[in-house]
């Protein structure tokens, strides 16, 4: 028995040597597909960062990122949790039918982030309401699946609510804004495949869902669904649930809704210039890394500018995140030009926009609830009233300089972490 127990510490730490050995004389890799996320690279050593530990603390991260086969380990390491019977893997619920569901708390959530960020939305809104009116402003919450998906829990999983958020954000609208979160709209459809297993983004399908409740806040009805032709563009998506628990489930699938109707002359142009296509869908992107999701527009971006072919002269402003990604395109056939907003790729308040595009005429919020609580970029929300009066009149001069008529935006990282 002793000898068996020198000869599997021997292999332990041949194993362990090795993996350190090809660790230190492979290439360093800056990314993990698996992870989804950028890799700790070899710190500088200095004098001051030794004596910190700075030097110790920041090479530690990068040994254990740059490590031999860190894929392999990390999964085997998730799988056997799974084996123990967790029911969750780092802040995943290992749910039913293959589902992963991000945990959330409230803990998980600053209340001083989340109060800000609904009063910056509240004071956004209600002056987009005041001056384009009752029918023109619209903002939708997009529930998370664990709020949804209550069949897929796990047993004894702990309840989670957005509920008090939801209310508070309801409450700070003036009555002009028309708001809805989307959980009565989702939750009768809970056994479709509204939700990605292994990503936190909604599917088309639910997208769908919410374009039609979108709609008919509207006062307008959206085609039935019937009317779609649907069509199967992956079979092998692993998102971002996957990427954090790292347990191997079926994968995703993702398809795309079309109408004829709907995608006659699409016309779009992303960062200016940046990027061109004639096409919602763009499988260069999509293929390129491990994110399939990216098949819906390419990328989260700063702004999008959408050409429809329809002529209707509706213009509509999306301030949004990237649960938007795949519900624009049910917009389509509704308005003649969409402009699409990320604030978190954007260094520019949105009076920029209105200024750029004095031809707008409908504005829609979309966030993911939980997304929006936890957002540090809604500063850029901020617009005076009087000023947002002027551009819609026509007698906007430029304010005091700070907002430019040409977009000088600075694009950060383009890679879709989200």
């Amino acid at each position: 028995m002793k000898r068996m127990r020198i000869i599997f510490v021997g292999l332990f730490l041949c194993m362990f040597g090795g993996a350190v050995f090809w660790s230190l004389v492979s290439p360093v890799r800056e990314f993990s597909d698996l992870e989804n996320r950028v890799l700790a690279t070899e710190p500088k050593l200095t004098g001051k960062s030794i004596l910190s530990g700075d030097y110790q603390k920041k090479y530690e991260t990068y040994l254990s990122d740059q490590i031999f086969l860190r894929d392999t380990w990390v999964s085997i390491y998730a799988e056997m949790q799974r084996a123990l019977g967790k029911k969750e893997v780092n802040g995943v619920y290992l749910g039913r039918d293959g589902y992963l569901i991000e945990k959330y708390s409230d803990d998980d959530f600053d209340p001083v982030q989340e109060k800000a960020n609904e009063k910056l939305l509240a004071g956004f809104l209600n002056a987009c309401a005041d001056v384009y009116g009752t029918s023109h402003v619209s903002c939708l919450f997009v529930p998370s699946k664990v709020e949804v998906l209550k069949k897929k829990m796990p047993a004894f999983a702990n309840e989670y609510s957005s509920a008090d958020v939801v209310k508070e954000v309801k409450k700070r609208f003036n009555s002009k804004v028309r708001f809805k979160c989307l959980l009565d709209v989702l939750e009768p459809h809970e056994d479709e495949y509204i939700f990605y297993r292994t990503d936190h983004h909604w599917t088309t399908l639910g997208a769908y869902y919410g374009f039609a409740a979108y709609r008919k806040m509207c006062g307008e009805k959206a085609p039935n669904l019937s009317e779609y032709k649907r069509e199967t563009i992956y079979e092998d998506f692993f998102g971002t649930t996957y990427n954090k628990a790292h347990v191997y489930v079926k994968p995703d699938e993702i398809t795309i809704f079309r109408r004829s109707d709907d995608e006659k002359e699409i016309e779009i142009d992303e960062n200016s210039g940046e990027l061109r296509s004639d096409s919602f869908y763009f499988r260069d992107a999509a293929e390129k890394g491990f994110d399939r999701y990216q098949l819906f527009l390419a990328q989260n971006t700063g702004k999008i500018e959408i050409n429809t072919g329809v002529d209707n002269g509706k213009t509509l402003l999306i301030v949004k995140d990237s649960f938007a990604n795949c519900f624009v395109p049910f917009l389509a056939g509704c308005y003649e030009k969409i402009i699409m907003v990320d604030c978190r790729y954007r260094k520019i308040g949105i009076a920029a926009i209105f200024q750029e595009y004095p031809e707008i005429t409908d504005v829609l919020v979309l966030f993911n609830t939980e997304k929006f609580r936890r957002d540090t970029h809604l500063k850029s929300l901020q617009v005076d009233r009087k000023r947002l009066e002027a551009i819609y009149s026509g007698y906007d001069d430029g304010g005091d300089g700070k907002d430019s008529k040409k977009d000088d935006d600075v694009f950060g990282d383009l890679i879709s972490l989200d």
